[in-house]
């Protein structure tokens, strides 16, 4: 049987591989070519990098979910009480943590960051899962798959504590795992991945399954065990952590709705791809600049060169502290538990599935 012609959401496969893969495998590169041939565990991340990672993707990215939120009409409707109670209680609960323990704030955020971001990459694979016609049980192995691949990789940081890169900030995550758990966490990995395998090579001698499922798999984990296991360096853990989720994002709310927004939007003017797109993304851009400034000016005080400096020196143990970072946190908080709704193909999102290209499967 002859393989049918590969979905793409993008118009292209080469498009789909480009935005979806490309960013992870990039990074994959850079970080082994960096980690050999400048190998500086004690270097951070400098403020090049820091600016194209943290800024322009990963804080972006966050953003975008606005155009498919709070920037359309329709999902105002659907998703009314959702859209106003998120940030509410993200806003609340942040407090209450923060004044109990900032320590226990930022804990409490990385972990939920974490699951977050396993969570995207699952989401990627599974958009492919959907458009090659695979079964449930295929979902579940790639699922499956792509926890093992991530989880792996962090269960051994803990047992490996401390390292030249941490997650917000120094101690947010648990200690004290034995080293054996982390071992233990790499090598268990290893079934899962070789039923994925042998499931991969004879859907592929059927003519089956989509071929960009097994290279959002895989490209995850590579990057997760370089960032986290292979290097300890800062600076790899950042390439490796960011691009290859912030990138695939950001091109998914663009077909998903974001283009459609701006477009309607710039009204006449709309029809330009160029100006639509500057569009789309300067939005984002102006909005996370926004926020990191002030986050810069009122906690962090990293980046005086890029914000100004700041005469601002709140108490970290205190109400105000605790108030301000709440509120700073609410973006990405909001972000992380509308996501799981968000992309639901069903009634709650009817317009999804056409705008992936999933309706016409």
């Amino acid at each position: 049987m002859s393989a049918a012609a590969p979905h793409a959401i993008l118009g292209r496969p080469a498009r789909d591989f480009a935005w979806f893969v490309g960013p992870g495998l990039l990074a994959a590169v850079v970080a082994v070519l960096l980690g050999t041939l400048d190998p500086r565990p004690e270097a951070e991340a400098g403020v090049g990098l820091w600016i194209v990672g943290v800024l322009l993707v990963d804080v972006a990215h966050v953003w975008a979910s606005l155009y498919r939120t709070y920037l359309d009409p329709r999902a105002r409707q659907l998703h009314r009480k959702r859209l106003v109670w998120t940030p509410l209680l993200c806003g609340w609960l942040g407090l209450l943590l923060h004044l109990e323990s900032p320590r226990l704030f930022w804990g409490a955020l990385a972990y939920v960051a974490i699951f977050h971001f396993i969570k995207q990459h699952v989401g990627f694979a599974l958009i492919y899962v959907r458009a090659g016609g695979e079964s449930r049980a295929d979902r579940r192995l790639v699922t499956a798959a792509i926890w093992a691949g991530t989880l792996g990789p962090v269960l051994w940081w803990h047992a490996h504590l401390p390292r030249s890169f941490v997650w917000f900030v120094p101690g947010d995550l648990v200690t004290g795992l034995p080293a054996w758990l982390g071992a233990l966490a790499l090598w268990g990995q290893l079934p899962v991945w070789l039923l994925l395998a042998i499931r991969r090579m004879r859907l592929r001698r059927e003519g089956r399954g989509h071929p960009l499922v097994p290279w959002l798999v895989v490209v995850p984990a590579i990057n997760w065990h370089l960032g986290i296991v292979v290097f300890d360096d800062d600076r790899i853990f950042t390439i490796t952590n960011v691009f290859l989720h912030g990138v695939p994002y950001l091109a998914l709310v663009w077909i998903a709705g974001g283009r459609d927004r701006v477009r309607r939007a710039l009204g006449p003017r709309g029809q330009g791809l160029a100006l639509v797109l500057a569009a789309y993304y300067g939005l984002l851009l102006a909005l996370a600049v926004a926020e990191e400034a002030l986050w810069d000016r009122l906690v962090w005080h990293d980046h005086p060169m890029l914000f100004g400096a700041s005469a601002v020196e709140l108490d970290p143990e205190s109400l105000g502290m605790a108030l301000v970072v709440a509120l700073l946190t609410v973006p990405q908080a909001t972000h992380y538990v509308l996501d799981r709704y968000i992309w639901r193909v069903g009634p709650q999102n009817p317009a999804l599935a056409e705008q992936l290209g999933l309706g016409r499967r």
